[in-house]
């Protein structure tokens, strides 16, 4: 619990650190000049630096002590957050960003396999959801944060980056000096103490593929990618984190347009985050729990689970994104976050339990690379550059604040159907899990040998 309790500081501090520009981003864009669709291409810079980073990393992370990888990526990205202060035009800002992405790359790969090797499967999506929830508590900082105190005077969004970098330069030499535990320790020791709980859950009907192991980076990726239900937890995230990152990213944006709900900076952060985190804790919990619960009668109840949440949230999007009541928004914003952060847990877990040991940070460093450069990379420049297509005068909308018609049309017509997608992805593809559970098992019974 001590290197739980590390990693969600880290996980917090790495939420908090990305989002605090999101918070300011209508004040910053108006200070250095641009638009919707330059928050759009910032915000992508950092995603596909981050996607593509994070394969070399996550490949780093499983032949390498794993709290040495963290450790060094959180360092990196603390010294960059720090020196996006000194950000003067639209270019030092875009490069400033692009130096976060490779820092964050590293750290969940790699936090993922160490936490999974502290953690068995049977409460894996419990420590799992409960690890996310330091996501949405940053984003809650992040947003307030950069929404209040760019509101003081101008220019002060500068000294947000600069006090929310520092404190991740601590959590890098702690982390460095975390107990590397040995691959595979949590589900060896679950099964010694319980010898038959194993094999009861990998239960199946014919004998399990085994899969191969092998030190050659591409035949890894292709091994991982036979996994049938890795492969279904990746297309569904394709078109989740879509929605995720470009809500994550307009939202505080959205709130303060005259044409929605003309609210301040500041308030648009802190409704945006106290919202997120708030029904975001309530999804997110839920969804591990359930996903748990539900696991012993189904092994393929994470996945199961992950889909319906999608689903149910897609209605309960396009109302809230179609509104100008502010009641009626925030009821159906609330609702929507909750049934979209469902997965968070389950998913995470999933993803651990269906590969090898030895690979677990190599299968979250492939899923990232193609659900984020396939799915938000560059979500946040289309819904940018389709709301500013929308808009005849994007210049001086912005300047007065009066896009928000045009972003709340460009998210309407493309999260909704991404969120249908998803659903149904998650739904039709849970079949699989309970083979592939029982052939990583096998694979890693062998590999003891």
């Amino acid at each position: 619990m001590y290197v739980f309790s590390v990693m969600f500081g880290i996980s917090f501090l790495n939420y908090l650190d990305r989002n605090v520009l999101t918070g300011a981003a209508a004040v910053v864009g108006r200070e250095l000049g641009f638009g919707n669709d330059g928050i759009g291409y910032i915000a992508s810079a950092f995603l596909v630096v981050y996607t593509l980073a994070t394969v070399p990393l996550g490949i780093w992370a499983d032949r390498a002590k794993r709290k040495n990888v963290v450790a060094i990526c959180v360092a990196v990205w603390s010294i960059a957050t720090a020196l996006t202060a000194l950000a003067s035009n639209f270019t030092t800002l875009f490069l400033s960003r692009m130096v976060l992405g490779i820092g964050e790359a590293g750290y969940f790969p790699a936090g993922t396999a160490l936490m999974s090797d502290y953690f068995s499967r049977k409460r894996r999506s419990r420590i799992m959801s409960w690890w996310s929830v330091g996501q949405l508590v940053g984003i809650l900082f992040g947003f307030v944060i950069g929404g209040q105190v760019a509101g003081i005077f101008p220019g002060s969004w500068r000294l947000a980056f600069i006090f929310t970098g520092i404190p991740g330069l601590i959590l890098a030499f702690i982390a460095f000096r975390l107990r590397e535990p040995r691959r595979n320790e949590a589900d060896e020791e679950e099964l010694a103490l319980y010898p038959f709980a194993v094999g009861q859950v990998a239960e199946i009907e014919e004998p399990p593929h085994t899969l191969p192991m092998t030190s050659k980076v591409w035949s890894q990726f292709g091994t991982l990618l036979q996994i049938k239900t890795l492969v279904v937890l990746i297309a569904m995230q394709i078109f989740a984190f879509f929605v995720l990152g470009v809500n994550v990213v307009f939202l505080p944006t959205y709130l303060q347009q005259k044409d929605t709900f003309g609210m301040s900076s500041g308030s648009a952060g802190l409704f945006s985050g106290a919202v997120i985190v708030l029904a975001g804790l309530a999804g997110t919990v839920t969804g591990g729990y359930m996903a748990d619960w539900l696991n012993r009668r189904h092994q393929g109840a994470r996945v199961l689970v992950s889909g319906i949440g999608f689903l149910l949230s897609a209605p309960a999007f396009a109302v809230a994104i179609t509104s100008r009541n502010f009641g009626v928004f925030s009821a159906f914003f609330v609702i929507t976050t909750l049934l979209l952060t469902i997965y968070t847990g389950p998913s995470t877990a999933a993803t651990q339990d269906v590969v090898p040991s030895a690979l677990r940070a190599s299968a979250v460093a492939l899923s990232l690379l193609i659900a984020h450069l396939l799915g938000d990379a560059f979500a946040p420049t289309l819904v940018g550059k389709l709301a500013t297509v929308f808009d005849p005068n994007p210049v001086l909308d912005f300047q007065q604040l009066l896009t928000g018609q045009y972003l709340s049309r460009a998210l309407l017509i493309t999260c909704t159907p991404a969120l249908v997608i998803a659903g149904l992805i998650g739904i039709f593809g849970a079949r699989w899990m309970k083979s592939d559970v029982a052939a990583a098992e096998e694979t890693d019974r062998v590999a003891r040998q």
